[in-house]
């Protein structure tokens, strides 16, 4: 039996070799053309309350929100932008090293406890302490527009990335909607 194994191996391999040979290509990823920003005077508002998210807030008319995936609980698309916007839920809260991870992501470099400090502007959301940062990257042209709202010992972690020009145009939009939350 060994022998015939042996004997077949050979015929079954040089038999393979006439076949066509698959071939893999590298194509560049595309890069999509900037939307136009649009500018926001006085957005329609709309009460929303995501179903089982725990918590209700004024959504502009212009957003809508998207069921959660993973660790999302909800996302939102905002019409007319690439920008990213989320719920997570977890069990710690540290500002500065969120800060940091945040400004990582858009390529700057950490810094100090005390400038975060001094950059962060905290505000109360339904009587619960919200910190809340906008990140932007001049160099980059990326941003990221977050708040930690402290529901201890869980925090909401509401996070929007996107291009600095499309989240300063709505970051006035996501304070009034982080200021509207109600929590139960």
């Amino acid at each position: 039996m060994r022998k015939s194994l042996f004997t077949i191996l050979p015929v079954l391999l040089l038999t393979a070799c006439g076949r066509e040979q698959i071939e893999t290509y590298q194509v560049p990823k595309e890069t999509p053309a900037a939307a136009p920003v649009p500018q926001m005077t006085a957005p329609e508002v709309r009460a929303a309350a995501p179903a089982g998210k725990g918590f209700s807030a004024d959504v502009p008319a212009t957003w809508t929100e998207k069921p959660g995936s993973g660790m999302r609980l909800v996302s939102y698309s905002i019409e007319g932008t690439s920008i990213d916007f989320y719920l997570i839920s977890l069990s710690m809260g540290d500002v500065t090293s969120n800060v940091n991870r945040w400004r990582g992501q858009i390529g700057l470099a950490p810094t100090s406890a005390e400038q975060i400090a001094a950059d962060i502007r905290v505000f109360q959301a339904d009587g619960r302490a919200v910190s809340y940062a906008e990140l932007y990257n001049p160099e980059t042209g990326q941003g990221i527009v977050a708040a930690i709202v402290d529901l201890a010992p869980q925090y909401w972690y509401f996070t929007a990335k996107g291009t600095a020009d499309e989240l300063k145009a709505h970051a006035t939009d996501i304070r009034t909607f982080l200021e509207s939350l109600k929590i139960p």
